[in-house]
């Protein structure tokens, strides 16, 4: 996927090019969140359903997110992956479908007799447009004949001028649902912190109306599924195994062989454990695409190393892409070692695998071609950092503060050796 942005919020220039690994590095307030935002907007169904023109539909949608920020007349989002290209301006939106793909029919259809066909099916379309799952195809394709039942799996030879009007809106709902699944993305805000106030009460926080933003609220609801489909989720580079229940969540540290409550656990657990369950059930649910602002929050470098290091492998073995926003160089630092690691391992012989392997866990290693670093500068403009002669992500660039420290401590010890 890529997205080009020009003037909106606090980026005035960008140019991403998404890989199966994105990584968003820069200070605070310099825009990662909203290019991260934008891009999990871009993958969502509710965008790919929008029709040319509908400017107040997009702004919703940025308004999910918190990033409904002011269009001005210069300002201009483009969009584009295998299926669309989509320009976005002041008051206008406009979509190009490629010819062949499943959107090139979806998005021309609709429902006939709307009202009347959503009251036959309330409960389904509650679930549907809620964005809550269920065995949505199933209900539909008990009340289909076997002809549209065979054409629903060759959508692109479906002759829908045979069905009946309640045919072709089953049709339709059922490749809705088939996009909505396929192509929603799981968003994991900073803000996950606040899920340990409504640890085991997580339905208030999905109630409480607009005081809590949309994109926390499905956070939430994301956090619930994924408690109630895993009772217990092992964190072993924590090596914390935590057990969900109605009445409240314990974990255990095997370090000190004891059992706390959620509540009582320290930000950095509170800060993981539902990222975590989230990451790990996104994964299980074939999402394509996952976006976790500041996964090393409230962590210790050396676990911000394991952390990263444990979800790449975990990634690599599913089919997901991964978007992170960062403001640690250890996290591009870690990536490169993943690079560097593979390099290596690919080269070597037998007894240099080995150790190779035992520093660096083979399923975790990354190809360079596979990740992109971007920086995001005061200034609003955004840049691709990869070094291709180095084969890594530029981290040994940007650790300004290292430098800082380093330059201070050198320049008080050319005082000390002059007293």
């Amino acid at each position: 996927m890529r997205i080009v942005i020009h003037n909106f919020g606090p980026i005035k220039e960008a140019d991403i090019e998404t890989k199966r690994y994105t990584v968003f590095i820069g200070q605070t307030s310099t825009g990662k969140s909203v290019a991260a935002k934008l891009i999990s907007i871009a993958n969502d169904s509710d965008f790919m359903m929008l029709k040319d023109g509908d400017y107040g539909g997009f702004c919703k949608l940025l308004a999910r997110y918190c990033i409904d920020f002011v269009f001005y007349e210069d300002t201009e989002i483009r969009i584009s992956n295998d299926q669309m290209s989509c320009v976005i301006r002041k008051d206008i939106i406009t979509f190009d479908v490629k010819q062949g793909s499943p959107l090139s029919i979806f998005r021309y259809m609709e429902i006939e007799n709307a009202e009347q066909f959503k009251n036959d099916f309330k409960e389904v379309f509650d679930d549907l447009f809620n964005g809550r799952e269920n065995d949505i195809v199933k209900k539909f394709r008990n009340n289909l004949d076997e002809d549209t039942i065979q054409a629903l799996d060759r959508w692109d030879k479906i002759d829908f001028n045979k069905l009946s009007s309640y045919q072709r809106n089953m049709v339709y709902l059922t490749i809705r649902h088939a996009l909505l699944t396929a192509n929603s993305p799981v968003y994991i805000p900073a803000e996950r912190i606040l899920i340990s106030i409504f640890t085991n009460s997580i339905f208030s926080l999905l109630q409480s109306g607009p005081s809590i933003p949309e994109s926390i609220k499905r956070f939430g609801s994301l956090y619930e599924r994924a408690k109630a489909k895993e009772k217990q989720l092992n964190i072993d580079f924590m090596n914390i195994i935590v057990s969900f229940s109605k009445e409240q969540d314990t974990i255990h540290v095997g370090s000190d062989n004891i059992d706390i409550d959620f509540s009582q656990a320290s930000s950095g657990m509170q800060s993981i454990i539902p990222m975590w369950s989230v990451f790990c059930n996104a994964l299980d649910d074939l999402r394509p695409t996952i976006v976790i602002e500041e996964p090393e929050l409230n962590l210790f470098p050396t676990l911000q190393v394991a952390l990263v290091s444990k979800m790449v492998e975990r990634l690599n073995s599913s089919r997901s892409n991964l978007v992170i926003t960062t403001h640690s160089p250890y996290i591009l630092s870690v990536f490169d070692n993943l690079i560097y690691a593979k390099d290596v391992y690919d080269r070597a012989d037998d007894e240099r695998k080995e150790k190779v392997a035992a520093l660096v866990n083979p399923d975790a290693m990354i190809s360079y071609d596979d990740i992109a670093a971007y920086n995001f500068d005061d200034h609003g403009v955004v840049t691709f950092i990869n070094d291709p002669e180095t084969r890594s992500t530029g981290a040994y660039a940007l650790d300004a503060a290292s430098n800082e420290t380093a330059n201070v401590f050198n320049e008080l010890l050319a005082i000390d050796n002059e007293l």
